[in-house]
């Protein structure tokens, strides 16, 4: 399985094209693939396209883009037979003449269930990177960016700054040049020390304009102690 991707040349692909106004809006489904839960064999159907594009996209400080046009299947599945959690890259099994439109999301409460489980199987490397990483969006999905009354515990938000300090220390961050990333999950833990380090050691006259509108946002919110995910403005 590859390493998670990151939407950086600092943070997020700010250096991706916005989308004109005359860009396509419409997105074309392909045949679905099948995936097989490897516990117990149990099928099913999830999205692919054929084509679509990032018109109305949103990017957000802890690497999230949410394409409406250009949306994704979640790279672990929870199986609905047995309700184990497996990752979709490891058990394709072809595709159907169908069209779907599954995607087969998790909430954070799957998320956490999905980490409990792969840790008792004890998977390691960039799975459990890369998983870290997906429980941490997946806490700012269900308490930030989606419209409902959930508020974080202690014990919730304990996990999720204990797994993206974890994914800190265990992501490489060699090829990064600017890791502005790395400062915002830093903040978004609550570790504002280590957020203002990161920060300092960036060189701001070298940052595009993107990037320094992205370091001021953590920097001004790391001053006024504020740990929350916030949309970039691009």
């Amino acid at each position: 399985m590859k390493k998670i991707t990151l939407f950086l040349t600092a943070m997020l692909a700010m250096s991706v094209t916005i989308n004109s106004k005359t860009e396509e809006t419409t997105m074309l489904p392909g045949n679905a693939e099948i995936v097989k839960c490897p516990y117990c064999g149990t099928e099913k159907e999830l999205m692919t396209l054929l084509s679509g594009n990032t018109f109305g996209a949103e990017y957000w400080s802890d690497n999230k883009r949410i394409a409406p046009m250009l949306p994704s299947v979640s790279p672990v599945q929870k199986c609905p037979n047995c309700g184990k959690y497996y990752f979709e890259s490891k058990n394709r099994h072809g595709e159907s003449n169908n069209t779907s439109f599954e995607r087969g999301e998790l909430s954070f409460p799957e998320w956490k269930d999905a980490y409990t489980q792969f840790q008792t199987e004890g998977v390691k490397g960039d799975d459990l990177v890369n998983v870290r990483f997906w429980v941490v969006q997946s806490y700012n999905d269900y308490f930030y960016r989606k419209s409902n009354s959930h508020k974080p515990s202690k014990e919730d938000f304990q996990l999720f700054s204990k797994l993206a300090i974890d994914f800190i220390n265990s992501f490489d961050w060699k090829p990064v040049q600017h890791p502005l990333l790395k400062a915002e999950l830093y903040r978004e833990a609550n570790f504002m020390k280590e957020c203002k380090e990161v920060l300092e050691s960036i060189p701001y006259n070298e940052l595009q304009d993107f990037e320094k509108s992205i370091f001021n946002d953590i920097k001004q919110r790391m001053e006024k102690g504020d740990n929350k995910v916030f949309k970039l403005s691009v």
